[in-house]
């Protein structure tokens, strides 16, 4: 049995339950459109592999652990979704499919650094956006907006962040990708054009855009 078909079960049993409550195999398999003895097939080998409780009659319900596995499936895919809306410009509809046939595949690691280019990190129960700066996961000295910098600042590109989806793919096409390394050279003024220095070119760019690029400084 494939694992990407274990992990389909795992996150459909999540999203018909939240985590906390049972649904009853019949249920599980309309949801899923599979007849219901595949899914007493599948539920068995995920019981013995501590991911559900199942009970014949009782229907089914996720593990501590099982919880945790398909928390993490559904992370990667809402990422992925956002990446391909907001990045790649494609509609939800398929989006959402295309987020399904790839979120088995990649790798926590991918995941985080996507988060980082669509300017949010999104958690394992998908409800709050972490800014990639104050999350913990990364050992900085100061994470600032471009906006923020002061002439001769520099370090790496730590996330972008805007509410405008067409902001983020146009500063991704000019090169501010998270992990590159970026020097504010000179700032005209408060509300006027930055002008960075990142990796061997220099962009001017205004005080919206500069906002929604974060740096870890050096």
């Amino acid at each position: 049995m494939r694992n990407d078909n274990r992990e389909d079960y795992l996150i459909n049993i999540l999203r018909l339950t939240d985590g906390t409550g049972t649904v009853r195999t019949t249920e599980l398999a309309s949801y899923m459109q599979v007849t219901p003895a595949s899914v007493t097939e599948m539920l068995k080998i995920l019981s013995k592999e501590g991911l559900v409780n199942y009970q014949r009659y009782r229907g089914v319900s996720l593990t501590e652990e099982g919880v945790l596995k398909a928390r993490e499936l559904r992370r990667k895919h809402h990422i992925m979704e956002r990446f391909l809306t907001d990045v790649l410009d494609i509609d939800h509809e398929q989006a959402h499919d295309q987020a399904c046939a790839v979120e088995h595949s990649i790798s926590e690691e991918t995941a985080d650094k996507m988060c980082r280019m669509i300017g949010t990190k999104i958690d394992a129960d998908c409800t709050t956006c972490k800014n990639p700066c104050n999350d913990g996961t990364v050992t900085i000295v100061k994470c600032i907006a471009v906006s923020k910098m002061r002439q001769g600042d520099k370090g790496k590109i730590s996330h972008l962040s805007s509410g405008e989806s067409t902001m983020v793919r146009k500063l991704i096409s000019m090169g501010f990708v998270p992990g590159r390394d970026i020097q504010l050279t000179t700032s005209v003024s408060d509300k006027g054009a930055r002008i960075i220095k990142i990796g061997e070119a220099t962009i001017a760019i205004d005080k919206d855009m500069a906002s929604a690029i974060f740096v870890n400084l050096e």
